[in-house]
């Protein structure tokens, strides 16, 4: 029968022990959209990126309107020329639109200069916003801080919101 009874404690104490832990545990959130909307530095990067962004896109536009007026001129112009002609024509124009496809690839491409400027104006300011999020948690005792914006959180209480917390950090980072 006291083996039956301390099977039985045994149990009840195994059943709660993770009741009584996770009771224990503290889980706070943040928001990393308002945290990027409200850092100026992320602001700043984000001129830059569209500065440069808009200069390549006139480059871009600049080749494409001499295709066009090129391809233009060549269809005015072919009934007129000499099958020689014709041939130098047309290696013209696709070797400005290779030149054209060429400039588009490594300029927006996925590796293209501006993923790659985007990556270097981000990547100082990802590791302040990672050292505030550590700084925050570590503060304030929190065993876990999750981005509310990466979709993994369905309800959490507006009390364990950091991102303001975060802001704060950031700033106060900034002016010293």
């Amino acid at each position: 029968m006291s083996i039956r009874i301390t099977k039985i404690i045994l149990l009840g104490v195994a059943i709660s022990l993770p009741g009584y832990l996770l009771g224990q545990l503290k889980i706070g959130y943040i928001d990393s959209n308002r945290i990027m909307q409200e850092f100026e530095e992320v602001r700043d990067a984000q001129a830059k990126l569209e500065k440069e962004t808009r200069r390549l896109q006139a480059q871009y536009t600049s080749y494409v309107e001499r295709l066009d007026s090129l391809q233009r001129e060549f269809e005015r112009q072919r009934l007129l020329l000499s099958n020689d002609k014709i041939r130098e024509k047309e290696q013209e124009l696709q070797t400005l639109v290779r030149t054209t496809q060429e400039f588009q690839q490594s300029k927006f491409g996925p590796e293209g200069d501006l993923y790659r400027y985007q990556a270097t104006l981000m990547a100082p300011i990802l590791e302040k916003i990672d050292g505030a999020v550590k700084s925050v948690g570590a503060e304030r005792g929190y065993d876990f801080i999750i981005d509310a914006a990466g979709g993994a959180l369905v309800y959490a209480l507006p009390a364990y919101d950091l991102t303001a917390d975060v802001v704060t950090e950031l700033r106060r980072a900034t002016q010293n």
